[in-house]
């Protein structure tokens, strides 16, 4: 195989896994993906025939199958990992919110961490779909199939997990939308409850002869009396609506399925 200019300047602008046929020769650019160095490793293989080359500086050298797909398995076990360690973290928080606890700057971190898994997904798709042009026009499909396998497995993983995490994004906004709703819901029965003793307090505030119960002894009592029926009224309504609420697991009585 032959390294020249031109190959020099395509492989210098492009870094992501790719496999093509430049200017007759079937050239394969792997990133390669190392989580304990957090940097990115990029390998140029060439084919002819059943023959494989690895560049070198600017050498093509003849290269073993096996070590090869070795390279290609420790890709792979790389966007597992990470896949791992992204379920991890979703399940993690998942634990959290069923401890009925809320997660602070949820949002954000789960936008970098949507990135992330973007990311892994882009990668995953490139090496899949780098392999299968490959086994199509090599003598090792044979071998390259259990590799194809275990990436098209990696690659629904890390769709699976992004839709958890588009779940658990939706299930945040629910909880707050309903606490919300249930606040408003609350201030609206006290406000339903204090109205009408703001009128009462209004009514006999008032600075006119003849008010109603004026000089009565009790008066004072037969108010606070009322106002404590009205409290306890509203309070009584408020809760018997509250209990007319079912949980979700709660089992139909008897007399429905009558």
């Amino acid at each position: 195989m032959q390294y020249d200019d031109n190959l020099a300047k395509f492989l210098s602008k492009n870094s992501n896994t790719l496999y093509m046929d430049f200017l007759g020769q079937k050239i394969l650019i792997l990133s390669s993906l190392n989580t304990k160095m957090n940097k990115e490793k990029v390998y140029i293989f060439g084919f002819e025939e059943e023959y494989i080359f690895k560049l070198e500086n600017t050498e093509f050298k003849m290269f073993n199958l096996n070590d090869f797909l070795n390279i290609i398995r420790a890709n792979l076990d790389e966007y597992k990992a990470m896949n791992t360690h992204f379920e991890n973290i979703i399940e993690h928080k998942e634990n959290i919110l069923l401890k009925g606890n809320l997660i602070k700057n949820f949002f954000k971190k789960s936008f970098i961490l949507k990135q992330k898994i973007n990311k892994n997904l882009k990668n995953l798709s490139l090496l899949n779909e780098a392999l299968n042009l490959l086994a199509e026009s090599s003598p090792h499909k044979k071998a390259l199939k259990p590799l194809i396998f275990g990436v098209n497995i990696a690659l629904k993983n890390s769709k699976e997990i992004l839709t958890r995490l588009n779940e658990l994004h939706l299930l945040i906004n629910a909880i707050k939308n309903e606490r919300i709703n249930q606040s408003l819901y609350f201030l609206s029965v006290l406000s339903a409850i204090f109205l009408p003793l703001n009128l009462i307090v209004g009514f006999f505030g008032m600075n006119t002869d003849g008010l109603f119960l004026n000089g009565d002894k009790n008066a004072t009592w037969y108010i606070f009396i009322l106002i404590c029926l009205i409290l306890a009224i509203g309070l009584i309504v408020y809760y018997k609506k509250r209990k007319k609420e079912l949980e979700f697991d709660d089992k139909i009585s008897k007399k429905s399925n009558k």
